[in-house]
């Protein structure tokens, strides 16, 4: 399983300065960072399980519901978290994580997707954390309970160990 990012990579912008303020340069702390860098990676081994399951579909149509939610979770998950959002997620990516998108057949396929229960118990949990994240006000503190969270739906589903 390939677990790395399918998103362009993101330009690192200013660094932190020797001697400085931690927060001189993304108003972040050190915690901070380090829960958002955690989510990240739980984006992207996510998004990873997922794009897994979405290749074993024999129906195309089901194949691409799976993949715009993996998409829409890495993107959550790797570029959506922002210290000062002022509101949920709202829109078309809010939409990909809805799901109806793997639980009811899509309307233009032509077999129901090939997925066991703990699989869509795994995809439904992982859909209700996704949006809450990037409107998370205590980062350092909240964030890494909510990503534990996915972690155990990703381990309950059958997602590979990325430790083994």
């Amino acid at each position: 399983m390939n677990t790395t990012s399918t998103l362009h990579p993101i330009p690192s912008g200013n660094e932190p300065q020797p001697g400085g303020d931690d927060r001189d340069y993304d108003g972040l702390d050190a915690e901070e960072r380090e829960a958002i860098a955690e989510a990240a990676g739980a984006g992207v081994r996510a998004a990873a399980w997922i794009q897994s399951l979405a290749e074993r579909q024999s129906d195309d149509n089901n194949r691409r519901c799976l993949e715009r939610y993996a998409r829409a979770v890495e993107r959550i998950l790797t570029r959506e978290i922002v210290l000062d959002r002022s509101g949920p997620l709202e829109g078309e990516l809010l939409d990909e994580l809805d799901p109806a998108n793997f639980m009811i057949e899509p309307w233009n396929a032509t077999v129901p997707m090939d997925l066991a229960p703990a699989e869509q118990v795994a995809l439904a949990a992982i859909g209700a954390c996704a949006p809450g994240l990037p409107v998370n006000y205590a980062l350092g503190a909240d964030l890494p309970r909510v990503i534990a969270l996915v972690g155990h739906a990703l381990n309950i589903g059958g997602a590979p160990d990325p430790a083994a």
